[in-house]
């Protein structure tokens, strides 16, 4: 049987955004082994609480483990982070040191998934440090990442992550290093685009269709593949929340938060 490994960062009030997004994975899940990790800087004991509500609808949907890290926030100490994701979306970065893992897809608590999670887990990254998909400005972010125009950069809210070789490769450290250097102006995608260069399989957009308000302007060179991944996703990634705001292809969203909604 598969054992499907997926992590989130994040703070306590994202908890009820992450059990959305979990409900989403659940509910297309044919088969396997799901186990969820929770990376937050809640007590074990107020995790548990705040996720009690939401674990029995969750089980009643498809069998699932679910385990809790507890982030020490003085890891972070000294890092200058994008302030509007703000530090928990750091703790992703620690997951080759805070679990035993060799593989692991994390994901970002807006989005959903709308297609068995299975057919990400099985891409083959035995090579690479990571999977993942461009991202929809790529050709503005190269170079705000220190990448050359004829690097791709990719969005880090959905990745496969290759543990093991992280390990092997000392990449956590490399990456720290580079973020708590004394001129450093990038955020953790941007690092993470300049560390793992050379070793990323960019997977199709369908895997990560991010959408915003000039979604019509979206990937110009891949105009038809991005409408394709529009009529059949597999996951759908909200630059605008659809609780804030209802955009367009919120309904997907809205679907999964009420089955949520008595919770």
């Amino acid at each position: 049987m598969d054992k499907i490994n997926i992590a989130f960062g994040i703070t306590e009030d994202w908890l009820k955004y992450t059990c959305v997004t979990m409900c989403s994975i659940l509910s297309h899940a044919s088969s396997g082994e799901y186990n969820f990790y929770i990376l937050s800087t809640m007590s074990e004991e107020k995790f548990k609480e705040n996720f009690a509500p939401f674990k029995e609808k969750l089980s009643s949907i498809y069998p699932f483990s679910i385990n809790y890290i507890k982030m020490d926030l003085s890891d972070f100490d000294g890092i200058v982070h994008d302030k509007r994701v703000g530090v928990s979306a750091y703790f992703r970065l620690k997951l080759p040191s805070v679990t035993k893992l060799e593989k692991v897809i994390y994901l970002d608590s807006d989005l959903v998934v709308l297609d068995d999670i299975k057919q990400l887990w099985k891409h083959d990254i035995s090579d690479y440090y990571l999977a993942t998909v461009e991202d929809k400005y790529s050709a503005l972010m190269t170079c705000q990442a220190g990448l050359s125009d004829d690097d791709t950069y990719f969005n880090s809210g959905v990745m496969v992550m290759n543990l093991k070789k992280f390990r092997e490769d000392n990449l956590e450290e490399k990456i720290f290093n580079k973020l708590h250097e004394a001129d450093n102006r990038y955020s953790d995608q941007d690092v993470l685009n300049d560390i793992c260069r050379d070793k990323v399989l960019f997977l199709p957009l369908k895997y990560n269709l991010m959408l915003s308000r000039d979604d019509a302007n979206s990937f110009p060179k891949r105009k038809d593949e991005y409408n394709e991944a529009l009529k059949h996703p597999v996951i759908m990634h909200y630059s605008i929340k659809p609780w804030f705001l209802p955009v367009e292809y919120s309904e997907y969203w809205r679907k999964y938060k009420e089955i949520m909604h008595n919770v």
